[in-house]
């Protein structure tokens, strides 16, 4: 092979990539330095650990302060819940009982106990009072204000504790007024902003829990969308009365905590632990936290920081863990060294082994019309067999094996393609496979196909492209010959729909045209049977009444025709059927004629289905006036039934009429077949066909079975995956 690369010095150059270097003993000596480094790192790695554990407690204690919040609010939301299913007046016993039953004291640690605010117009004042007084003798609305609503509270259990507030006015005050109508409003649960308790004598910061009840119509739609609507339709709140202390010493006990709390709503303190009288008090906390989170309709402020018990927990054993770091740092740089020389050596082994491989195979490849090609990026050297100069249609000595004279034999319009598919697999954005053109010296085109496997050094350069050309000429050829063949199928195909389109547009307008002389053909036979009336000898009545009936059957068979040739030319959309509201249309539009022969028509429920609903009407009408039509000597009886599977739905339209014998069953459905005399049965031999080109549309089958009646059942079956875009539906 000309050119080769000296494969021997390509290997040396590999082998010694694949040793410790002097650059790695540098890195090693280095570790000193990174020693020193360690410190910093471990320093960091202890901060950073001591700041996980902090937001961690942080976390939970904002998280326990939530979620004891939410199982506040699941008791009120009980309550509301009772107290919107009992649409009775809420009294003093029902009330403690039902308290009673949900044990506020020990499900809800915290709360100071829970109670009914109702909302009444002041003109009821005095008529509420009394009311109260039945069960609270000492019931008094307070304190007086100008509001137009009262919101007193009525009840509130436990009593004892909770007697100042019984009878208090919500109204009074900004922030019980604001929260009570934000609650109203929204239908959600709202908490006010910092108050004082009338029922308590310390005076410490505290709030009301507030959740809205309403009128509800459980006939009907019980969710209230409309601000008006929740309005006019409120009856009070329930409510919970909260002392921050206790709410604080229900959710976590400072024994159990390493860090300290303040809570605040805006700028005023509803609870505060940095104190120096607190338990574990740092003047000078390690580390402090502030989140600000909203509670139902309020911001609360929790400002948090460490106390001694935390700064005592905290670790730091920095020289060992300097020690230790510095060690492993060590260690691991080694390690890593190691597992570049080893994957090295294992690139250069997979290499000899390719190599190898690639050269087994030589004989196939050449039987096969298969080149291999070896190109060298670095110095852009490239190597060919045998075969590849039979692939390109070279002579060896031709050859410059640099990779331009491979370029200059790529046809110019393909050349773009393949250098840039080249530098895109030695970048190592792709993998190399592609087809391009050749020119041979005598002007023959030639296809070839190419792929590569690139080799790269552990800096991950590329060293190596090993590939293989394969002739695709014949290949080529024949995907050409196919696609020609699929134009001129897809020609033809256009070339069939515009003959059928023309051809539906010729019937549609003969059909249309003919109607004309019928109608006047018709018209003046009538006229002339009149004039002539009795003038008429009785061959000539004879004649005159054949030559209207001959024109009106006439008329009736254009008409048929043009419904045939529409069934196609429509091409309107398919929609969800009715199938059974279809039927009973079908059947309405033939009562007269039910009347007439005395019959039944009986139609079960139908499943629905994909279809064009007029022609479903054509189809079914067509059917039943069949069996009507060709019925025996009894009053005809006609049964329409249908059943659903996961693939098709099957309709059945079965009688008790002549039925058809099986030979002529195929026969039947095709245009102007008719099995008895005119005389017998009138028709023009088109009602069956036009019904199997309306089930064909859909992509369905219809055939003939025997009835249970003893007469015919018409099958119709369709898939139930129809669809009005595919080619059989248009």
């Amino acid at each position: 092979m000309t050119h080769r690369t000296d494969q021997t010095d390509v290997r040396e150059r590999l082998r010694r990539r694949g040793t410790f270097q002097w650059f790695h003993a540098i890195v090693v000596l280095l570790s000193i330095g990174l020693t020193l480094f360690a410190w910093s790192y471990s320093r960091q790695q202890l901060d950073s650990k001591i700041q996980i554990q902090f937001d961690r407690e942080s976390d939970r204690i904002v998280g326990l302060v939530l979620e004891r919040m939410q199982k506040y609010e699941e008791a009120l939301l009980a309550a509301a819940a009772f107290m919107e299913v009992d649409e009775r007046p809420i009294e003093r016993d029902r009330w403690r009982h039902y308290v009673d039953q949900i044990n506020i004291a020990e499900r809800y640690p915290g709360i100071n106990g829970l109670g009914v605010v109702l909302a009444l117009p002041r003109e009821e004042r005095d008529e509420f009072i009394a009311r109260q007084r039945r069960m609270h003798p000492d019931f008094e609305i307070y304190p007086d204000h100008d509001e137009a609503t009262l919101w007193p509270i009525t009840q509130v259990v436990p009593e004892g504790p909770n007697a100042a507030a019984l009878g208090l006015d919500m109204a009074h005050e900004t922030n019980r007024r604001a929260a009570a109508h934000k609650a109203r409003d929204s239908g959600l649960s709202q908490v006010t902003g910092p108050i004082t308790l009338v029922q308590d004598e310390q005076r410490t910061p505290g709030f009301l829990f507030f959740t809205p009840f309403y009128t509800l119509d459980f006939a009907g739609d019980t969710k209230l969308q409309e601000v008006e609507e929740r309005r006019e339709r409120f009856q009070g709140l329930v409510y919970a009365p909260f002392l921050v202390r206790n709410l604080m010493r229900g959710t976590m006990e400072k024994q159990k905590r390493s860090l300290g709390l303040r809570i605040k709503d805006g700028g005023e303190v509803l609870f505060d632990e940095h104190v120096e009288s607190a338990p574990g008090y740092d003047p000078n906390p390690m580390l402090t936290k502030q989140v600000t989170v909203p509670i139902f309709g309020r911001l609360w402020t929790f400002d948090i920081w460490s106390d001694l018990s935390f700064r005592r927990n905290a670790s730091s054993s920095q020289p060992q863990t300097i020690l230790w770091a510095g060690l492993l740092i060590d260690s691991l740089l080694i390690g890593m060294f190691l597992s570049i020389s080893r994957a090295s050596r294992k690139s250069l082994k997979m290499a000899d082994a390719m190599t190898e491989n690639l050269q087994s195979v030589s004989l196939a490849t050449n039987a096969n019309r298969i080149g291999i090609w070896d190109f060298d990026p670095v110095t852009g050297r490239l190597d060919w067999d045998d075969a590849m100069f039979e692939l390109y249609g070279c002579q060896r000595e031709d050859f410059s094996g640099a990779f331009d004279a491979w370029n200059d034999c790529v046809h110019p319009d393909d050349r773009a393609q393949a250098n840039k598919a080249v530098e895109d697999a030695l970048r190592g954005d792709s993998d190399l496979d592609i087809l391009f053109r050749v020119i041979h010296p005598d002007g023959s085109i030639r296809y070839l196909g190419g792929q590569a496997v690139v080799f790269r050094n552990e800096e991950g350069e590329a060293i190596r492209m090993l590939g293989a050309n394969t002739d695709l000429t014949e290949r080529m050829k024949m995907l050409d010959e196919r696609k020609h063949h699929l134009r001129e199928i897809a020609r033809a195909n256009v070339e069939l729909q515009r003959s059928n389109d023309e051809l539906a547009q010729f019937a549609y307008v003969a059909s249309h045209d003919l109607q004309a002389p019928l109608r006047r053909i018709v018209s003046l036979s009538q006229l002339l049977h009149e004039e002539l009336d009795d003038s008429l000898s009785g061959d000539a009545e004879v004649f005159m009444n054949q030559i209207e009936s001959s024109a009106l059957s006439m008329r009736d068979l254009i008409l048929d025709l043009l419904s045939y040739s529409q069934i196609e030319s429509e091409k309107r959309s398919l929609v969800r059927c009715d199938v059974k509201e279809i039927v009973d249309s079908a059947i309405e539009n033939l009562s007269e004629v039910i009347a007439e022969c005395d019959g039944v028509v009986q139609c079960d429920e139908l499943p629905s289905v994909h279809a064009d609903s007029k022609q479903l009407m054509q189809l079914f009408q067509n059917l039943i006036g069949n069996s009507l039509k060709y019925r025996g000597d009894k009053p005809p009886r006609v049964r329409v039934s249908g059943k659903q599977s996961a693939i098709e739905t099957e309709y059945v339209v079965a009688d008790n009429g002549i039925g058809i014998a099986p030979e002529y069953r195929e026969r039947v459905f095709g245009v102007f077949k008719r099995l008895h005399a005119e005389s017998t049965y009138q028709g023009n031999g088109i009602g069956l066909a036009i019904c199997k080109r309306i089930v064909d549309r859909l992509g369905g089958r219809i055939w003939i079975d025997d009835s249970e009646f003893g007469g015919t059942a018409f099958h119709i079956s369709i898939p139930n995956n129809v669809d009005s875009d595919s080619p059989q539906t248009r």
